[in-house]
């Protein structure tokens, strides 16, 4: 259970932390402070779920593009969050593009950063023993 929770945790912080990111850096991507929570738990639901589905897809078919699953997960959760939530908007290709690139690289170095650590404190596995 506690592993369960730990994934959900870290997988929220991550979200939050690359939306804000994208955010900040670029003028065509603009989040409500109102429903920013429910938008990252929109946002990290809607990548867990494409990003299953886009596994799947990719081990039936061609396992050389296993490594793109999680840029292609950022941005089919960045579409589906803004068709469903009125707290995101995101202008313009090249802003997509760049949100999606911004995103993905976030959610990779904040979850290389402390994603392990946070998710072995909340799971309680501490490699300290």
């Amino acid at each position: 259970m506690l592993r369960i929770l730990a994934t959900i945790v870290v997988s929220l912080v991550v979200s939050a932390v690359a939306l804000l990111v994208a955010a900040a850096v670029l003028d065509g991507f603009s989040i409500s402070t109102l429903t920013f929570p429910v938008l990252v738990v929109e946002f990290a639901v809607i990548l867990m779920i494409a990003r299953l589905a886009l596994e799947t897809v990719v081990d039936r078919h061609v396992h050389i593009l296993s490594s793109f699953v999680g840029l292609i997960g950022a941005f089919v959760a960045l579409v589906v969050t803004n068709i469903v939530s009125d707290g995101l908007t995101i202008s313009g290709v090249g802003t997509w593009i760049i949100a999606t690139l911004i995103v993905w690289a976030g959610m990779l170095i904040a979850g290389l950063l402390f994603g392990a650590a946070l998710f072995r404190r909340i799971a309680g596995e501490d490699r300290r023993r």
